[in-house]
């Protein structure tokens, strides 16, 4: 009865064995507490009130999350030295989240490096030289000794206080050594690459130093004919991968808060290869963001908190980790203990098993039994059960990810939220959606991919000079154009009547009392019972004499 009983209790570990975990984790600015010469300032040994101890607190919080996460192999941004690194392994290990094998950078002058740590055996090693200043961060390559092999690589590309220059140096830099590695090889690309996943949609005119060209989308080129490259995909290009973020709805795909502003600068990139169900391949539906309740603060992420010019040891990391899943297609493990060996002797291997084949990619819409709707009965419905066909719809505006389709001037007007960039203002399409929502009255698509491209239109014929006197008739979703007011305490006073003003973007200066602003372009919103008009657009919004 013993030997069946040990033999129920192992055999989870040669099932389990067929999986791997990767997670990826800026953490930070871990630094040592040892001077080396290259801290930033307030990260020198007893000063800023970083000491022995609160070095000794940001290594437990660390590790709470690394060993909460539980990954097999873990990508680190932001770790200043293999001494801060050992630190972290050993007390991982302390507190039972051992991790044996690790790597990191050593670019000489750098302030930080990035790092791995590893459940797994590790075969190979590498930093990928970027450039020769210390702001150009190496990138890491580790082979993982698997069957067959699985290669990782950790990114942390320049921030933003450079131009979008530098990060395409980055990626170039990543580019041309994917090239070089054997044909078949898998891998999966992790890291802080200070880009959001659809940067392009959204570079800002002082970062565009590239005419346009973006490293994460362009260079790594995730995005093809304007959106998002999925799972579903198979696109006719030599080189091109796959960013996880299209696995999660527009609305959900953030792991990075700067004063409230969300984004989704980490990401978790696979080869092609991963997705063909061959070798190893990922699981789909696995990709995520760890967000448990700790991580969090008065609404924005807990992080490592720095106040008053003092580090006071609380607080975790101004990031939160990513995760995907991916299995062994061919029933190998990832790894093998001397307990699996043992097992092999007692636990006889199947044979004949009949090969899966690959999920079929392309299958059409036309398969299932599809509901047919127009923008109008679109917008009765607050959610989807199923996926719909929206048919005859025009882009009357679009500003970065943000859209608004209607199919005529008195028609619903339904908002595509975060999710725009495939399609271009005064196009129109039908629309296969996925997910519909509202939001303070608003009529929301989040998910959805183009069906037909059906022609053009000339946006303006849908879009009517705003007169307040009409306040009441509009709709809500509804672009106006042509506003002019005093702006004071968040409304703005036009012929003797106020309307509440709400703008997605800020500059200083342009909204103080009395300012005389005009608004080219604004939608008609709702908020505590009253219409407002929301700006998204800092082209849309200007200061008049």
């Amino acid at each position: 009865m013993k030997k069946i009983t040990i033999i129920l209790l192992l055999i989870p570990f040669l099932v389990l064995s067929q999986e791997l975990k990767i997670a990826t984790y800026n953490v930070d600015n871990l630094f040592d507490d040892i001077n080396n010469g290259t801290e930033y300032d307030d990260y020198k040994l007893n000063t800023h009130n970083w000491n022995s101890a609160i070095f000794k607190k940001k290594i437990k919080n660390i590790a709470r999350v690394i060993c909460e996460v539980d990954a097999d192999v873990i990508g680190l941004q932001e770790v200043e030295n293999q001494h801060a690194l050992e630190v972290l392994q050993k007390w991982l290990d302390r507190v039972g989240c051992k991790y044996r094998y690790s790597a990191i950078t050593n670019k000489k002058g750098g302030a930080i490096q990035v790092a791995l740590l590893s459940r797994v055996k590790i075969k190979r090693i590498k930093s990928i030289k970027v450039g020769l200043k210390s702001s150009n961060r190496d990138i890491l390559e580790v082979t993982l000794d698997t069957k067959p092999p699985l290669t990782i690589f950790v990114n942390h590309w320049r921030s933003k206080r450079a131009s979008e220059s530098a990060r395409v140096r980055d990626a170039k830099a990543l580019a041309r050594r994917i090239k070089k590695l054997p044909k078949d090889r898998e891998y999966i690309i992790v890291g802080d690459f200070n880009s959001r996943y659809n940067e392009c949609s959204n570079l800002e005119d002082k970062f565009n130093d590239t005419g346009g060209i973006c490293g994460i989308d362009t260079i790594l080129k995730t995005y093809y004919k304007k959106r998002l490259i999925t799972l579903d995909d198979k696109p006719n290009l030599d080189f091109y991968n796959y960013n996880l973020w299209s696995e999660l709805d527009p609305h959900k795909r953030w792991s990075y808060s700067f004063y409230g502003k969300k984004g989704a600068i980490d990401s978790i990139i696979i080869s092609p290869n991963l997705n063909d169900n061959k070798g190893w391949h990922y699981k789909k539906g696995s990709f995520g963001v760890f967000k448990k309740s700790y991580l969090f603060k008065r609404g924005q992420i807990n992080r490592w908190e720095y106040k008053h010019s003092k580090h006071t040891g609380y607080g975790y990391s101004d990031h939160l980790p990513l995760y995907a899943t991916f299995i062994n297609g061919k029933s190998e493990p990832k790894y093998e203990s001397l307990l699996d060996k043992f097992w092999k002797l007692f636990i006889p291997t199947k044979k004949g098993v009949k090969k899966l084949e690959p999920l079929e990619q392309n299958s059409t819409k036309e398969k299932q039994e599809i509901e047919v709707l127009d923008i109008d009965e679109l917008a009765k419905k607050s959610t989807l059960n199923r996926d719909v066909l929206l048919k005859d719809v025009c882009v009357v505006f679009k500003r970065g990810d943000i859209g608004v389709i209607k199919s005529s001037k008195k028609s619903s007007a339904i908002t595509l939220y975060r999710c725009a960039e495939p399609v271009e203002e005064g196009k129109c399409y039908d629309l296969w959606v996925f997910k519909k929502k509202r939001y303070y009255k608003i009529d929301e698509i989040t998910n959805f991919k183009i069906a037909k491209v059906k022609g053009a239109i000339n946006p303006n014929n849908f879009i009517e000079q705003f007169d307040i006197e009409k306040l009441d008739t509009y709709k809500i979703g509804d672009i106006v154009s042509n506003i002019r007011g005093n702006y004071k305490d968040r409304y703005l006073k036009i012929n003797g009547k106020e309307v509440r003003l709400f703008s997605k973007v800020k500059r200083r200066g342009l909204f103080k009392k009395g300012s005389k602003l005009f608004i080219k372009k604004a939608q008609i919103g709702y908020y505590k019972g009253e219409k407002e008009l929301i700006v998204y657009s800092l082209k849309d919004i200007r200061k008049e004499n």
